[in-house]
């Protein structure tokens, strides 16, 4: 009997952390802190410690966060009790890596664990991938990547010593996330989803929205050197602008495709079912040289800067019931047995069937409308590419495996007319925040009939104002007409003075410290603060999380803020970077790797004699302005030019006169040239068809300049 009692109070003071207990996390939540909802800890703390079953829910606000955030294979779910990480209700958690350098190993979260779930977080401007998904049947939901400076998602293996197929990562959903505004440096990198190089088996795209991404909105690229990836479905997704950024900006190195699938002849049976690809820098969809079967049933392409769909014809994959409209230019591919695709060619339908063709009017409406998603994150699309019930491409379509259609046959293209048609509609109301009011709805009942219309009425709690509707609406009262399942908030705001924490970081810890005025345990809404960095010595202020880099810089506090400022070793201007022959930032070179005869057989590169031939090199820097640049080498013959070009355009002419032996070394004049801030292109290149000198090194003084990883 004892014995039970000491297994029962151990069990009731061990309760608050067992399996289905919550965690709380929020932007001022501190390592020693329980993790209760009035004492919440650290997202990194709280993953070390989540147990199978449990939740941590991230409040909202934003998290400066400098170092990845890790989910080793060894903290890991079951299939039966997953680890959850969710926004808690009605609130939005930003995870900003902002902080981090643009560097490969700067990744915002790296996911090696399996039974994971991901639902309602936002992730912005990691260094690298913004999540880098590496495990097993994990579930990624209603989650925003934006602004990171690689793919914003990425599914493809961590170690590096997981070299088949049956080790790489399988099984993972990705439902209804948003990726966009994802560019690195160089701008040909950086997708809004991969799942690329080393992707296993049964991953899913289900309801994903990728736009405005530098290079591709997905990315399936497949290399010799590692092998085929697994199959890759695709349902319900939308890819559109990419190429260009949501501020307009566009850049002539990436891709810009909106679904690129795969690489370099390798084969793989991807499926597409019900995508749509409209104004794309590219390629609507394309095989980009993937030499299996891909599925391509019921997907929509519109208005794509080349083709809608960029296949090699004459292959292996299987086109059903496809629309391409308005693009560039389309062709007939595959075993397009059952003449149920259509294509417009310059102004004209092509079709393997021709009584179907296409026009505007075939479409309710070829107008982009200016939200495309609903409030769990899946597509809207509203009456864009929707099909008209008199377009003569009703019912005529095929069926196949994976397609539900409403008629006597799938309608062409991602749109089938009535798949959105119910009987009854939900409406859901929420209130933001928690307990500040509530909502009268009018009529109230469970479910309501298509164009039943609703009265709204907003009702604040004590303390608390009527702010405004999700819909953008600010009248107390508002009405809404049932023609899809519905959720609207209404937000309200506290007419107490606000008590908003903010916390202050530094990296590194020794950099320097930030003084706050006024410093205060806690702010009222809207209370400026002003924050000044205070570099130790030899160190600088690099960055802002928030943004910018000067010393001193104010914040609004409107929630509870974290902020981090990053320093980093002075900037002196005088610091040297030399390059050699195959080493970091010496990129390619036209000829040969030469020994040279000198006493320490010291090795250069002997450049081809021909005209246009050179040596590339890539270099990073800290900041724009003037650099100096020589070049040591040894030259026998007639004294001979070359083109010293930066970023692609020429600079200027460098003389390199013959030396007095082939062993004797000399370096040019020194040259001042102009560097944008980031990574810049250096190509020394041959003017005439003569015997060149040999390059030894190239030497580049300013602003400590780093040589560069080639691309």
């Amino acid at each position: 009997m004892k014995n039970k009692l000491i297994i029962i109070l151990t069990f009731l003071l061990l309760f608050p952390f067992c399996v289905f207990s919550q965690i709380y996390v929020s932007p001022a939540g501190k390592v020693e802190n329980k993790g209760s909802i009035d004492s919440p800890t650290t997202l990194q703390n709280a993953i070390n410690k989540v147990a199978s079953g449990q939740t941590i829910y991230v409040r909202g606000g934003i998290y400066s966060i400098a170092s990845t955030i890790f989910i080793s294979r060894e903290n890991s779910g079951t299939a039966g009790n997953l680890k959850h990480i969710e926004a808690y209700p009605d609130e939005t958690p930003i995870l900003d890596f902002s902080a981090q350098k643009e560097i490969n190993e700067n990744k915002g979260i790296v996911l090696d664990g399996c039974y994971w779930y991901f639902k309602g977080i936002i992730i912005r401007k990691a260094g690298d991938n913004g999540m880098l998904l590496s495990g097993n049947y994990n579930t990624i939901d209603n989650c925003i990547f934006e602004k990171n400076r690689d793919s914003g998602l990425q599914i493809s293996r961590y170690s590096a010593a997981y070299t088949t197929i049956d080790q790489w990562p399988s099984n993972n959903l990705i439902l209804n996330c948003e990726s966009f505004d994802n560019k690195d440096l160089l701008a040909e990198n950086a997708d809004g989803f991969a799942a690329k190089l080393t992707c296993g088996q049964g991953n899913i795209f289900r309801g994903c929205i990728s736009h405005h991404n530098s290079d591709d909105g997905w990315d399936l690229y497949t290399k010799k050197k590692t092998g085929p990836i697994g199959a890759v479905l695709f349902e319900s997704c939308v890819a559109y602008n990419n190429g260009t950024l949501t501020n307009g900006s566009t850049t002539k190195t990436g891709d810009k495709n909106g679904f690129k699938l795969g690489g370099e002849g390798i084969p793989v049976n991807h499926i597409l079912h019900r995508c749509v690809a409209f104004g794309n820098g590219q390629h609507g969809f394309t095989d980009n040289n993937n030499l299996g079967a891909i599925e391509m049933t019921n997907n929509t392409s519109y208005n794509n800067k080349s083709n809608g769909f960029g296949f090699r014809p004459g292959g292996k994959h299987q086109f059903r019931n496809n629309i391409s409209y308005k693009s560039f230019k389309d062709k007939n591919f595959g075993k397009d047995v059952e003449n149920s695709n259509v294509w417009w060619i310059k102004g004209s339908t092509n079709g393997r069937n021709p009584a179907l063709v296409i026009s505007d009017d075939d479409f309710v409406s070829l107008i982009v409308p200016a939200v495309l998603k609903n409030e769990d994150g899946s597509p809207d699309l509203g009456d864009f590419l929707a099909l008209k019930a008199t377009s003569d491409f009703i019912d005529a379509g095929v069926q196949a495996n994976g397609i539900e259609f409403n008629g006597t046959a799938p309608d062409l293209g991602a749109r089938e007319l009535g798949a959105e048609q119910k009987t009854d509609f939900v409406l859901k109301t929420m209130v933001k925040p928690l307990m500040s009011g509530n909502v009268a709805v009018n009529p109230d009942k469970t479910i309501y009939d298509p164009g039943e219309v609703i009265t709204l009425t907003a009702k604040p709690a004590d303390n608390f104002v009527f702010k405004s509707w999700s819909n953008g609406e600010t009248a107390t009262t508002t009405t809404i007409k049932m023609e899809a399942n519905k959720a609207i908030t209404a937000n309200f705001k506290s007419t107490l003075p606000a008590a908003y924490l903010l916390t202050t970081s530094i990296t590194p810890t020794e950099g320097g410290t930030i003084a706050i005025n006024p410093n205060k345990p806690t702010y009222t809404e809207g209370e400026l603060v002003t924050l000044t960095a205070i570099p130790s010595k030899g160190n600088e202020l690099k960055s802002w999380s928030s943004g910018g880099s000067e010393e001193e810089t104010t914040i609004i506090m409107t929630e509870d803020t974290g902020i981090t400022a990053t320093f980093g070793e002075k900037l002196t201007g005088t610091h040297t970077l030399r390059i050699e022959e195959l080493a970091l930032g010496y990129c390619a070179h036209e000829g040969t790797i030469a020994i040279n005869s000198s006493a320490d057989n010291k090795k250069v590169t002997n450049i081809a004699d021909a005209s246009g031939k050179g040596i590339n090199y890539a270099l990073k820097v800290p900041t724009s302005g003037l650099y100096t640049i020589i070049f040591r080498y040894v030259h026998r013959g007639k004294t001979t030019t070359a083109k010293l070009k930066i970023n692609a355009t020429d600079v200027i002419d460098l003389s390199f006169p013959i030396t007095s032996s082939t062993t004797q070394f000399a370096t040019t004049i020194p040259i001042n040239i102009n560097l944008v801030k980031g990574v810049n292109t250096i190509r020394l290149e041959t003017v005439d068809a003569l015997s060149f000198a040999n390059i030894d090194w190239m030497e580049i003084t300013g602003e400590a300049p780093l040589g560069e990883s080639c691309y």
